[in-house]
């Protein structure tokens, strides 16, 4: 699986990490051989001009008498071919004569390693080669061939095969390493390298989770401009998706809205009299639930993809007081409201208008002077807390006032579902709706509903 894994990786960063790193041994092991042949050539050319060298003094100083004698004058044994058995060798042969280097130590050089070239022969062009001295000696050859006299000459001059060969040894073991440090030094690039290019996919990725978890509306264009058009698309459907969410948004409400009291007049309808059986309340209790199930499950996946709609409480609670303070304009009732800019709830703000509004709307219908409103924010939601100094509900009926169609007071106008429809629409957002006294006298009702991500 290993194995696997490295001949097929299954990320980007695996992906660019593996080829960059063939790709660079690659490079290194060519770079390694090119090095190795450029010290081998310039070795080797160091050698034959020391060579040549040797030979052009031979040749200066060779002479060939009127017997056909064969000699050289001076002193051509400098070192290294002053050495016996060094490898370092020259002889000059003309006319089945033969002259030698003192470090051939009588031997000859038999072994030359080209056959004869007319083109040497006329240009003077020393000829390389390797071969073996009659010593079985490893050597590498020099040869020059020309004419003298009106004889054929040969001049040959060697030098020990490892001569070239320890150079290039020595070099080698400098090479070696500094590639292994270079490697090591490409190695850690490419970590680098790949960790900063992917890192606008990184950052584009934590971009992405925080839309998705509602944290943010869209996408800032990023500096990579390969990634532009990405998050334009991006971009693009999260748009979408917030259309035809608030399209379905629409249309359940329409139908909340639509069936919630005719459901509830109905069943207020089914009496023991138009139903003995009961059969008919059992059935509008079942639509009741699946109204309820759907609409709840519609709203939950909503706020799970954290797409729910983002409603700022302070304003909303400021139009509905508005309303209130014109509906109620004969009773002068002072109204407090101690709510910051800056609360946001997961509601959309026509479900928070029916919440917040029934409520308020009942602190109004029976505060004696005063009703107050207060926003605050508490483990992760939004508490909205509305009080009146009315007359209050006993303990024992806090309860029954919830249910749909209860009313305490016939002679005070209302329908008895407005706390009902507030508490089942705030349950469709994972909130709720509390009733207590007050402590100082009237109602204190607290609507609890999700605070807005971010």
């Amino acid at each position: 699986m290993i194995s696997s894994r490295i001949r097929k990786p299954t990320t980007i960063a695996g992906r660019l990490i593996a080829f960059s790193l063939v790709y660079a041994t690659a490079a290194l092991v060519v770079a390694s051989a090119v090095l190795g042949l450029i010290v081998a050539n310039v070795v080797r050319d160091q050698v034959d001009q020391r060579l040549s060298v040797q030979i052009e003094a031979v040749r200066n100083a060779m002479k060939i008498g009127a017997d056909g004698s064969l000699g050289v004058d001076g002193n051509l044994d400098g070192p290294p071919f002053d050495r016996p058995g060094s490898g370092w060798y020259w002889q000059v042969t003309a006319a089945g004569k033969r002259v030698t280097s003192r470090s051939l130590a009588g031997a000859s050089l038999s072994n030359p390693p080209k056959p004869f070239e007319w083109r040497s022969l006329m240009t003077a062009t020393p000829r390389a080669g390797d071969g073996r001295g009659n010593r079985g000696q490893a050597l590498h050859f020099l040869t020059s061939q020309s004419f003298a006299d009106g004889e054929q000459v040969e001049i040959i001059a060697t030098a020990p095969r490892s001569a070239l060969i320890r150079p290039i040894m020595r070099s080698l073991l400098l090479l070696v390493p500094a590639m292994f440090v270079l490697g090591g030094l490409l190695i850690a690039g490419i970590l680098l390298q790949v960790r900063y290019g992917l890192a606008p996919l990184r950052t584009l990725a934590e971009k992405v989770a925080d839309v998705s978890s509602g944290q943010a509306g869209g996408l800032d264009q990023p500096q990579a401009e390969e990634l532009r058009p990405l998050v334009g698309e991006i971009n693009r459907l999260v748009d979408q998706n917030q259309k035809r969410l608030a399209e379905t948004r629409l249309q359940f409400a329409n139908m909340a809205h639509g069936l919630k009291t005719p459901v509830a007049s109905l069943y207020l309808a089914l009496n023991d009299n138009a139903d003995p059986t009961g059969e008919a309340r059992l059935q509008v209790d079942r639509i009741d639930r699946q109204i309820k199930h759907h609409l709840g499950r519609a709203r939950a996946g909503v706020s799970a993809a954290g797409l729910a709609p983002t409603t700022q409480l302070r304003q909303n609670i400021d139009d509905i007081v508005a309303m209130m303070q014109k509906l109620y304009v004969d009773r002068k009732l002072a109204t407090t409201i101690d709510v910051e800019q800056t609360l946001s709830v997961a509601c959309a703000p026509e479900d928070v208008d029916e919440i917040v509004g029934a409520i308020v709307d009942n602190a109004f219908k029976w505060a004696r002077s005063s009703v107050w409103i207060l926003g605050k924010a508490e483990n992760g939601e939004i508490a909205i807390v509305i009080e009146d100094d009315g007359p209050g509900i006993e303990r024992e009926d806090i309860t029954e006032v919830g249910k749909a169609g209860v009313r305490l007071d016939e002679t005070v106008p209302g329908d008895g579902f407005g706390l009902s429809i507030a508490n089942e629409v705030s349950k469709l957002y994972g909130g709720r709706v509390t009733l207590k006294t007050r402590s100082g006298g009237g109602l204190s009702a607290t609507v609890a509903l999700p605070k807005a991500p971010g």
